[in-house]
Formats: structure tokens, C-alpha cells, sequence
């Protein structure tokens, strides 16, 4: 009795460092893609992850993550080396649902270190940080890197949000968060900033709304966002006289985001299927802030080009799958998932509306089909008919 007493510890306390050093995966490939490093390393990091993540999925999701994970080893090459076709490619859409689906099989109890992990590369940063605006890997981007930064910034700000007795817990969040929101601003990444402001904004003042109290905390918002706009202004003016407008910018962006919104209409069955991912020669360029833009800066202009109203079609039950999913269960999810994932869904969906970065490298992919999936583990309700393959 004894020993199967403390044969049952020894494999309790394996199968915990095991999760524990699986997760901290994420956070390198975090590490490794923000610093100036070869991106590579962060993708063979973040997609080992996903298929690891798979082949340990729950018994009664193995039907549908196991097939999945043949997919995905059997595509090793791709993730690991980056060969999808650039800007976007079928393959990137893939690999954000593998990482969707392996994170439902994700325990309740592994979200809350999930969630902290990456928290913990942000100090490292700043041995790389440099004068605005800062492209934390050369190698990478710095929309790309900012967009990965408004992860984790949501990752921080609701850990600043949680309830909690422990002081030193709220302070390092509170720093974090802070420091994550400066992060992205040295990057000038307007795209990554808004959308994490306003997705934040949006779960803030919901909640305080469900509550009966949103005007106090609403005032206060614009009250911080005119002043921060006015420092702005003030500090760095904007060339145009509008905070946040770039002329040559944004220019360049409306007639790239024009030419790919006509590729649908030219012809030979695009309207429906699109002109493919593979096809470069067929994309739209642009001369943006003196150099070339081969994407439409818009990820729901970018799939319908490449997919025309197929694509469409499918982010839409995507899209309406994810929504769905909130609403019944939202009620049973504690508040630090809850509101980080609420924060996650609305930034993804407001970020993509002015950049593409999402779907130019594997660790974004993996991290955001990962936070997608919140919903769908992290309740304890059992009317989670994706564990049956059929209902009837």
C-alpha cells in the first residue's frame, strides 16, 4: 500500500516538471524570436510545443488531435525552417489551428503558469533596447515583434487586474505590464498599441458595464487617452498634425489594400477561390515608407485575395465558432483566463484590420491559435461536445 502510495507521488510529481518544462517552451521561443537572433530557433521551439502538445492530448480528443498531429510531424520541415509561401500562406492558417485544437487538451490547472510564463522574457529585453523606433530582432520585424509584445502585454495587464493577497504578485504585474506597453511603444508599431489598448479597453469596461458601474471607469479611460495623446503630440509631434497619422504610411496602405481587394474580380473563378497563396507573381505591390510592400496590410484583404469567398466563408464559422463558444461559457471560466482570453480575441480580431503581422511567422501563429482557445479548456462545465465524435 505504501509503495503504490508513493509510486502514484513519484508520477503525479513527473507529470507536473514534465507540463511545466513542456510550457516553458513558449516563453523561449518568445526570447528567441524578440532577440536578435535567427527566428528559426524560436519556431522549432514554439512548434515543438504544438506537436508534443498533440500526441499528449486527452484519450477522448485523441480521434480528432491525433490525425492532427500526423499533419503537423509530418510537416515538421515547414514550421521549423519557415518555408510556407510569404506573405501568407495556407500552411500559416494550419498551423494556428493545430495550435487551437492541441490547447484544448490543455488542464485548468496548467493555464495559470501558462499564462505568467512569458511574462518573465520582458526584462530581458531591455539589454536590446535602443532608440525609437526599435526593432527588437532585425531578423523578424518590428511589427512582427510588437504584435507578439501586445500578447504578452494582455497577458500582463490581466495579470495586474487579478484579485490577489499577494502584493509582490500585483507589483511585478503591474511593472510588467508597464513595461511590456513601453516595449511596443519603442517599436512604433501603431497597429500592435491600438489594438491591445482598445481590446483591454473593451473587457475593462464590459465588465464594469455587467456590473452596473461603467461611466466612472469610462470617463476615466478618455481622460487617460486624451492626456497620453496630448504628451504624445507634445514629445513627438506628429508630422501631419494628427497623433498617429502617418501620411506616406497609411497612404501606401488604402492602394495596396485597394489593388488587393480588386485581385478577387479579375477573373477565372477568383472570385470564389481567390488567386492562391502561391502565386507571388500575382500579388499587389506598393511602395510604402521607401520600400516594397507585397501584402495588403489586412488580414481579412489578404484571405480574400488569396481565398476569395471560400476564405471568407471559412474565417467567418471561425469566427463565429469562437464568439459562440464565449457565450456559453464565460460565466464558468475564472477572471485571470477569462479576461485575458476576452482581451486576446478582440485584440487578434482589431489588429488585423491594419497588419498582417499574425501570419508572417510561426511563434505569432502558435501563441495566438493557443490564447484562441481558452474557452474551450480552461471551464469547468461539461457540455464540451468536442470530446465526442458524434453527438447522435
Amino acid at each position: 500500500m505504501a509503495v503504490a502510495i508513493v509510486i502514484q507521488i513519484v508520477v503525479v510529481a513527473f507529470q507536473q516538471v514534465f507540463f511545466i518544462l513542456l510550457d516553458l517552451l513558449l516563453p523561449l521561443a518568445a526570447l528567441l524570436f524578440l532577440l536578435p537572433l535567427n527566428p528559426i530557433f524560436s519556431s522549432i521551439a514554439a512548434s515543438s510545443w504544438t506537436m508534443a502538445q498533440l500526441l499528449i492530448s486527452p484519450k477522448e480528443k485523441r480521434w480528432a488531435l491525433w490525425p492532427m498531429a500526423m499533419v503537423i510531424l509530418v510537416m515538421a520541415r515547414t514550421w521549423w525552417l519557415n518555408e510556407m509561401p510569404h506573405p501568407a500562406s495556407g500552411q500559416d492558417l494550419l498551423l494556428l489551428v493545430a495550435s487551437f485544437l492541441a490547447a484544448t487538451g490543455i488542464s485548468k490547472k496548467r493555464w495559470t503558469l501558462l499564462l505568467a510564463f512569458p511574462i518573465g522574457v520582458l526584462p530581458l529585453l531591455l539589454t536590446q533596447l535602443s532608440s525609437k523606433p526599435w526593432t527588437p530582432n532585425p531578423l523578424v520585424g518590428p511589427n512582427q515583434g510588437a504584435y507578439l509584445l501586445g500578447l504578452i502585454l494582455l497577458m500582463a495587464l490581466g495579470w495586474c487586474w487579478k484579485e490577489t493577497k499577494h502584493l509582490w504578485i500585483k507589483f511585478l504585474s503591474c511593472f510588467s505590464s508597464v513595461l511590456a506597453l513601453f516595449l511596443i511603444w519603442q517599436t512604433a508599431s501603431r497597429a500592435a498599441l491600438a489594438s491591445a489598448l482598445i481590446a483591454f479597453s473593451f473587457v475593462f469596461l464590459r465588465e464594469r458595464a455587467r456590473k452596473g458601474n461603467i461611466w466612472q471607469p469610462l470617463l476615466l479611460l478618455i481622460a487617460i487617452t486624451v492626456l497620453g495623446i496630448g504628451i504624445k503630440q507634445l514629445l513627438r509631434p506628429s508630422s501631419t498634425g494628427i497623433p498617429g497619422l502617418n501620411l506616406s504610411s497609411d497612404l501606401g496602405r488604402i492602394l495596396i489594400g485597394q489593388c488587393y481587394f480588386k485581385l478577387p474580380f479579375s477573373g477565372s473563378n477568383r472570385l470564389l477561390h481567390g488567386v492562391g497563396f502561391q502565386r507571388p507573381e500575382e500579388f499587389c505591390h506598393q511602395v510604402i515608407n521607401g520600400g516594397i510592400a507585397d501584402h495588403a496590410h489586412n488580414i481579412y484583404l489578404q484571405i480574400w485575395a488569396n481565398s476569395g469567398l471560400l476564405g471568407l466563408v471559412g474565417l467567418s464559422i471561425f469566427a463565429i465558432l469562437l464568439f459562440s463558444y464565449w457565450r456559453q461559457s464565460e460565466n464558468y471560466l475564472d477572471p485571470l483566463p477569462r479576461r485575458i482570453g476576452q482581451a486576446v480575441l478582440i485584440y487578434t480580431f482589431v489588429q488585423g484590420c491594419f497588419d498582417i503581422s499574425l501570419l508572417h511567422w510561426p511563434i505569432t501563429q502558435i501563441f495566438t491559435g493557443i490564447l484562441l482557445a481558452i474557452p474551450f479548456c480552461a471551464a469547468d462545465h461539461s457540455n464540451n461536445s468536442f470530446s465526442k465524435p458524434d453527438g447522435r
